[in-house]
């Protein structure tokens, strides 16, 4: 039987909260592809407030990842290091597109739950449409996702550093790739 340790505890709670953090992504996700699609005011708004109330959290939940990684090395017994590749990668991934998120992301997701907002109720405008396909949301947004997605990768399997930066470029582009086919698929519904 497995002995209850400060590492499986910091562990435990590590992965928990990237769980979570990829629950509210989930959520998020779903969202952007209401928007476009919803007939009505009515229908986009509970859309709207849940990303107002989720998308905050993320950079809470990247501070508790950062600690209970952080945690998580320290209880490795110096098996792991701040200098190993996979390690760098996974903190300066976590810093960039956090960082990206704050600067970018948040500002171009408030301005569209702030015109969802004050819009009339009816049937949305043809210009509140297109601003629910913003490339700064639906671009960083899936960046995020699927980046994250590749540290996640690169934190089971530990590969060197180059491998491990490649992996989470390649995860970033396959967001973009994403990003791109859904806003097509969304900005069929506008018309």
């Amino acid at each position: 039987m497995g002995e209850i340790t400060q590492q499986n505890i910091a562990l435990f709670l590590h992965i928990g909260v990237v769980i979570a953090s990829f629950m509210i992504a989930a959520v998020l996700h779903a969202a952007l592809h209401v928007l476009p699609r919803a007939k009505t005011l009515q229908q986009m708004r509970p859309f709207a407030g849940l990303i107002h109330r989720l998308e905050p959290l993320l950079p809470i939940l990247a501070i508790f990842i950062f600690g209970f990684g952080a945690w998580l090395l320290g209880a490795s017994h110096k098996e792991f290091h701040w200098g190993d590749g996979w390690v760098l990668t996974g903190l300066i991934t976590l810093i960039v597109i956090e960082g990206l998120a704050g600067a970018l992301l948040a500002p171009h997701s408030k301005k569209l739950v702030a015109a969802i907002e004050a819009a009339p109720d009816g049937e949305p405008t043809k210009e509140l449409r297109q601003q629910t396909l913003d490339p700064f949301i639906w671009y960083l947004a899936h960046i995020a996702t699927v980046g994250f997605a590749g540290v996640v990768f690169i934190m089971t399997n530990k590969p060197s550093g180059g491998l491990a930066v490649l992996i989470v470029a390649i995860a970033a582009i396959v967001g973009v790739v994403l990003a791109n086919l859904q806003i097509k698929a969304a900005a069929k519904h506008i018309g």
